[in-house]
């Protein structure tokens, strides 16, 4: 009887483990909280747009000068988030010129976002 409680009780622990082992907070890159997931805009040198999806592909279009309607240039990519690095794998970049990534660093404030390059660009989340 003895033997037969002490394998009850060790397959006990051992079921609590594997649930508890298995449960869905698994790092996921923060893609649950990740505050990048939406699009931005910005008007510094011409209306482009990016948006970034939670799965960590993105969008960028660029628009003719004055227009937030007439794409005259659009790229397709992945992303990746460390910290406060914002990295950027455009298809464009990869299939012409086998370029690495576009990597700034950036800070968010409400529906603003400012990446580092040049003098920081402004974003604002739509």
């Amino acid at each position: 009887m003895k033997k037969f409680s002490l394998f009850a009780l060790l397959g006990f622990f051992m079921s609590v483990f594997a649930f508890t082992a298995c449960g869905s907070d698994d790092d996921d890159n923060g893609s649950t909280n990740n505050p990048l997931v939406g699009t931005w805009y910005t008007e510094v040198f011409k209306y482009t747009e990016v948006t970034f999806n939670a799965d960590f592909t993105c969008t960028r279009r660029e628009y003719a000068p004055g227009s937030t309607t007439a794409i005259i240039d659009s790229d397709t990519g992945t992303y990746e988030i460390k910290g406060n690095k914002l990295s950027i794998w455009w298809e464009s970049e990869r299939k012409f010129w086998n370029n690495g990534p576009w990597t700034t660093t950036f800070s968010i404030s409400g529906k603003k976002m400012t990446t580092t390059e040049g003098d920081g660009i402004v974003w604002t989340k739509k």
